[in-house]
């Protein structure tokens, strides 16, 4: 159910003239809710930016999730952010 809203909400924010973008570990599923624009990261669920205490690597997340934004074209498109988690969830 949260997830639809996600898809719900961002066309909303988007037909108001606002550009928007989701940050992902599922995207299969993100993108079957149809949100206009997506960023697929290999992170676990619960850590999507990166670790705790970790504001280097947190800004990392966010300076490519906003050149996503800015490369992205066409709707529904993913792009694959380039980010390996450093070590094997627990």
């Amino acid at each position: 159910m949260c997830c639809w809203s996600v898809g719900l909400v961002q066309r909303e924010i988007e037909a108001a003239g606002i550009t928007t973008i989701t940050l992902t570990p599922v995207p299969d599923l993100t993108a079957s809710v149809s949100v206009p624009r997506l960023a697929a990261i290999e992170y676990p669920l619960g850590r999507t930016l990166g670790q705790p205490c970790d504001a280097a690597g947190q800004m990392a997340v966010l300076e490519a999730i906003l050149q996503a934004l800015e490369s992205i074209q066409t709707p529904g498109e993913i792009v694959h952010l380039l980010f390996e988690w450093p070590e094997m969830p627990k």
